[in-house]
Order: C-alpha cells, then sequence, then structure tokens
C-alpha cells in the first residue's frame, strides 16, 4: 500500500500575527490542513499550478510535509491523489502469468 496521508479540518482560535509580510491573514477554519509526504505534497502542489488564478486551492505552503488547502477543494484532491497513488503502486501480483500461453 502506498504512503499514508492526512487531511485534518484546521482550527484556530484567532488569526495570529505573521512574521512575514508575505503570510495572509487567515480566518478561522479557513481550510484543512495536510499532512503528507514530499512527493504526495509535490504532486498536489503541481495539481494547483494547473488551475486558473482565481481557481488555485492551496492557502499556506507551511513545511515540508504539511499544506493549508480551502475547504471546497479538499474532495478532489483527495481523489486526484488516490488516483495518482494507485498508478504509481507496482504489484508483482499484477504481472504473474502476464506472458503465459493459455491455449
Amino acid at each position: 500500500m502506498g504512503p499514508k496521508k492526512k487531511i485534518a479540518k484546521k482550527a484556530a482560535s484567532s488569526p495570529k500575527p505573521s512574521s512575514s509580510s508575505s503570510k495572509k491573514n487567515l480566518p478561522p477554519c479557513a481550510g484543512y490542513l495536510i499532512s503528507c509526504d514530499v512527493p504526495t505534497k509535490e504532486y498536489i502542489k503541481h495539481l494547483n499550478e494547473l488551475k486558473p488564478v482565481d481557481k488555485k486551492f492551496i492557502l499556506e505552503d507551511l513545511d515540508s510535509r504539511h499544506l493549508l488547502i480551502k475547504r471546497k477543494a479538499r474532495d478532489e484532491i483527495e481523489r486526484k491523489v488516490e488516483a495518482w497513488m494507485d498508478e504509481n503502486v507496482f504489484s508483482a501480483v499484477e504481472r504473474v502469468g502476464e506472458n503465459l500461453d493459455m491455449s
């Protein structure tokens, strides 16, 4: 089975002032916190880049394993990541008997 990913609802009591001027002040429950491995995070960032500017879903790139995403995008991201993982998992069982002559 592929690497596990965890999607949890981000709950914040109040927006905290950021030390960086590029960070946005986000309202409470602005989105979902995604915890995943680095390759999965890069794939999610790739999906975000394919979207037009007004449809981008990443609110904040937190660190190497965490993203804050828009609430509405959660289901779409989960479906696309699961499909991507299914495509990229090799199983030796699927290959058994592939070239057998069945005549």
